[in-house]
């Protein structure tokens, strides 16, 4: 005779899910959260106590009064490992995020696969990542890795919008333990393979968080700037006096947008690129902005592939992009173009060519060579493109302008003092050749303001983009 599953109470299912639950209503609007498939459980009579909610916590609240969706694995009961009935809430719980038009958050601290359930835990796993890759796009996805995301786990942390992580989490592809075994000494996991592991190398954790308040408030933001509903009482033609004196990148892109506040992408990695979550105008968008204080004013290859991931991430929300240009451009070595340099500058360039977003570029320092065809040029698909009165549009900088277009004048200069020949060559290129002014006349810039008023004319070009 078939053994039947065992009834459990509510009494019995509240103390299994106690702490998970505390954590969602830590990050969700107070008492907002309400559990679905509380009782799900895929295991037989003997062990059904064990399984209490199959590990997993499913169902909707609100935050900042919108709605959500969000599940959370429970490390405290089996681990938190991933089984059949357990993918199936999961999958459950992502399918009605996408039907009703509500954010996804998932919080996840898995143990691994269940693997005594066989081939059918294979197929969760499967099922869980075909419909991450549904989700993604259609509504926004913030993952937060609260504990550990191994093995398949971890690949699903990569397919999300944007993915948070905590000071002890632990995201590999592979089992963090032999990956740890092949150490001289073996570190801990957290350390080995945690957020300060992972942040300078690739677009999976974009963001860390310290507590479960401060998780809470980019969670907030983020969602308000996805869902396009900003308040703010910044005036639009504010003027931004400090941008004359020049500010570094980060410092500009708060003296442009409302009230000064952003949510930086990936802050951590590749740091010549600024990439920021913001509004201006009560508009949300997107800024990427060079900091020509990091590499020497190039951008790196990896700033390419930051920038080409964040203006995904724009297209797929249709927040327009706003750029502040002050890069040479490119400069690599011998073994980065045989590692495929070229296709990492094509990926920048496909990215910004293929999307439908409005585009809005400025110039504020050096827009030279590829960073200006790349970031703020017409052919691309610029919409409207400003420069600063100081600003340098060219298709090579002043200095290397020397060399190149004026090595017959620096040579007449010899047994002079080369430095002040040379630098006086740079500024007459600088004013016969790269003066923003050139660009305008040509069509190239719409406008030549003064840095002080670049928000009032960003602000104005959104409302005529957006048709407002």
């Amino acid at each position: 005779m078939e053994i039947g599953k065992l009834i459990v109470s509510s009494e019995a299912i509240g103390k299994a899910t106690a702490s998970v639950k505390k954590f969602i209503d830590s990050i969700c609007d107070k008492s907002s959260f309400v559990e679905t498939d509380a009782f799900v459980t895929g295991k037989t009579f003997e062990d059904a106590a064990a399984a209490l909610g199959e590990g997993v916590v499913t169902g909707y609240a609100t935050l900042g009064g919108k709605p959500v969706h969000i599940f959370a694995q429970n490390a405290e009961v089996l681990k938190g490992s991933l089984g059949k009935a357990h993918a199936d809430k999961i999958v459950k719980c992502m399918r009605r995020a996408v039907k009703t038009g509500t954010p996804l958050i998932s919080v996840i601290d898995c143990g691994g696969a269940r693997v005594g359930e066989g081939v059918g835990v294979l197929e969760g796993y499967a099922e869980v990542l075909a419909e991450a890759a549904i989700v993604s796009g259609q509504v926004p996805h913030f993952c937060v890795v609260k504990g550990n995301a191994v093995g398949m786990m971890s690949a699903f942390v990569a397919m999300a919008d944007f993915a948070f992580m905590s000071k002890d989490a632990v995201l590999s592809l592979d089992s963090p333990m032999y990956l740890a075994s092949t150490q001289k000494e073996f570190p801990a996991l957290n350390k080995l393979l945690g957020y300060d592991a992972h942040k300078g190398g690739a677009d999976i954790a974009q963001f860390s968080y310290k507590s479960e308040a401060d998780l809470k408030k980019q969670l907030t933001a983020l969602t308000d700037l996805l869902l396009g509903e900003v308040e703010t009482k910044d005036d639009p033609n504010r003027v931004a006096s400090a941008l004359d004196k020049g500010l570094p990148a980060s410092d500009a892109v708060k003296a442009i947008v409302d009230d000064g506040k952003v949510v930086e992408y990936c802050s951590d990695w590749a740091k010549d690129i600024v990439c920021a979550l913001a509004s201006v105008n009560g508009i949300a968008v997107g800024v990427v902005a060079t900091d020509s204080s990091v590499g020497k004013g190039y951008i790196s290859l990896d700033g390419a592939r930051k920038i080409a991931a964040f203006v995904d991430k724009l297209e797929a929300y249709d927040m327009p992009l706003i750029t502040l240009v002050d890069s040479l451009g490119f400069n690599t070595t011998v073994e980065q173009e045989k590692a495929g340099a070229a296709k990492v500058a094509a990926e920048l360039f496909a990215a910004v060519a293929s999307s439908s977003i409005d585009k809005i570029g400025v110039a504020t320092g050096k827009a030279v060579g590829a960073a200006y065809s790349a970031l703020m040029s017409k052919g691309i698909g610029f919409d409207y493109t400003l420069a600063t009165d100081k600003a340098c549009v060219s298709p090579i900088a002043p200095d290397a302008a020397v060399d190149v277009l004026m090595a017959d004048q620096l040579s007449a200069e010899k047994g002079k003092d080369l430095s002040k020949a040379r630098a006086k060559l740079a500024d007459s290129y600088a004013k016969l050749a790269a003066d923003p002014m050139i660009a305008a006349q040509e069509g190239y810039v719409d406008n030549v303001v003064e840095a002080k008023n670049l928000r009032p004319y960003i602000a104005s070009a959104l409302l005529m983009l957006k048709g407002i």
